[in-house]
């Protein structure tokens, strides 16, 4: 066999592996985030209209993140209520809002949010306790697997990329 062929096979077994490595961190990171927040994805929300979203905090050692996305550039709020009845966040935004808090008792969380505007939008929303982020930071170590895993599956493209013009190059010499 030629060595283009065997950086080829090299390369497929490192793409392999990188693959296999971020599933194996990711899988756990995405049940955690699955079991630990409310999403909703492409709610549609008209002029005016209000959804309400629950969520149960145990730990309130963990911190609540909140971060909304709107299918167009408009005029939003969002309120959050503690499991008191008062009011601990209110925000009006443009399109995109990402923010965390730290819930001061255990209990339901309501999350409202409101199109202020005169358009009809859809909204994507995660609110909940998202693995590896803190109050004001993101801890990358949490994602450190993911990363390598991708990291590996960018060498293993690179060595069948590199495999194929050696595989190339030396058909032309013949």
């Amino acid at each position: 066999m030629k060595r283009g062929y065997y950086i080829l096979i090299a390369g497929a077994v490192i793409f392999a592996l990188g693959i296999a490595l971020t599933l194996v961190w990711a899988l756990p990171i995405a049940e955690q985030l699955q079991r630990d927040t409310r999403i909703l994805q492409g709610f549609p929300l008209v002029t005016g209209q209000s959804t309400t979203i629950q969520f149960e905090v145990t730990d309130t050692a963990k911190p609540l993140s909140i971060v909304i996305s709107a299918g167009n550039p408009i005029a939003m709020s969002a309120v959050l209520v503690d499991p008191d009845g008062r009011e601990i966040m209110n925000r009006e935004f443009n399109e995109t809002f990402a923010e965390g808090a730290r819930p001061a008792a255990t209990g339901t969380y309501e999350l409202t949010i409101t199109n202020e505007s005169s358009t009809d939008t859809t909204v994507d929303v995660v609110f909940g306790h998202i693995p590896g982020v803190g109050e004001d930071t993101v801890d990358v170590g949490a994602f450190s697997g993911v990363i390598t895993g991708a990291s590996i599956i960018i060498i293993g493209v690179m060595a069948m990329v590199g495999g194929i013009v050696v595989t190339v190059l030396d058909r032309h010499k013949k």
